[in-house]
């Protein structure tokens, strides 16, 4: 009988000591860090790759040999943010990456930093789910672009995310990127009022982008939630089935709002 033991534990990793001891415990990471809140490079990712670099050099576990550490796996997750505004063009793992937000920059940084450790990226873009629906936006009326205006928007399964990670960490090539994304495209305002549709909800209000900036000043739009509305791309990958041999069970919102009826 094998028994599998889990543990979770709560570390802060932005303290040296914390990332020297899980660098040297951790063989095979997936890394969910964010990046740091400011600047266009991620000074956390850096620090905690450093630390990872002098485990690789055999500086591991009590125990553990100089080869055992350096077959060490690991996945990142950034996000497709990076790609920036390819004013709704597709966009594949090739694609060159456009972005001038600062966090999507962070990502970049942080991206380089765990490639040259041999980590597989994996690309997110929003997590969606029968569980992780946009529905307290849509009651609290926050407003969608026009058609026209509008971008399109990507998304990815929760559970299908989990199943990507876990093939990327056993199967992924080394520094290799892979779009972790769901075939389904839809503009944004389009997405909100599919699930509103579905749940019973009013739909959101549509409005210009001299509208939405409006709003922006007034404070009543954040800007985070404006940069979301900037960049329009379709995400598309053929590494998930090609290279992962990853099947996703809801490969559109429209599955995923069959299970929440289900």
């Amino acid at each position: 009988m094998l028994l599998k033991v889990s543990r979770s534990l709560g570390w802060d990793l932005d303290k040296p000591d914390v990332r020297k001891r899980l660098s040297r415990w951790a063989t095979h990471s997936i890394v969910l860090v964010p990046p740091s809140e400011q600047g266009s490079t991620d000074l956390r990712s850096r620090r905690l790759a450093t630390a990872w670099r002098a485990a690789r050099a055999g500086i591991g576990l009590r125990g553990m040999t100089t080869a055992a550490s350096k077959r060490r796996r690991g996945v990142y997750i950034s996000t497709t943010g990076v790609y920036g505004d390819h004013q709704g063009a597709a966009v594949v793992e090739t694609s060159q990456c456009l972005t001038k937000q600062p966090r999507s920059l962070r990502r970049l940084d942080a991206e380089r930093q765990w490639r040259a450790l041999g980590f597989h990226v994996l690309r997110v873009p929003g997590i969606s789910g029968p569980e992780r629906l946009p529905i307290e936006r849509l009651r609290a009326g926050m407003p969608a672009l026009l058609p026209d205006d509008d971008v399109y928007t990507n998304h990815i399964d929760a559970d299908d995310l989990a199943q990507i990670c876990w093939k990327a960490l056993w199967h992924g090539r080394p520094a290799r990127v892979t779009n972790a994304v769901m075939p389904d495209h839809l503009k944004m305002g389009d997405y909100f009022d599919t699930v509103a549709q579905h749940l019973g909800l009013p739909l959101p209000k549509r409005i210009s982008r001299p509208e939405l900036e409006d709003l922006v000043k007034q404070g009543r739009v954040s800007p985070m939630m404006m940069s979301f509305m900037q960049d329009s791309r379709r995400v598309q990958s053929q590494r998930l089935r090609n290279e992962l041999r990853v099947i996703l069970q809801r490969p559109t919102v429209a599955d995923i709002l069959a299970d929440v009826t289900a």
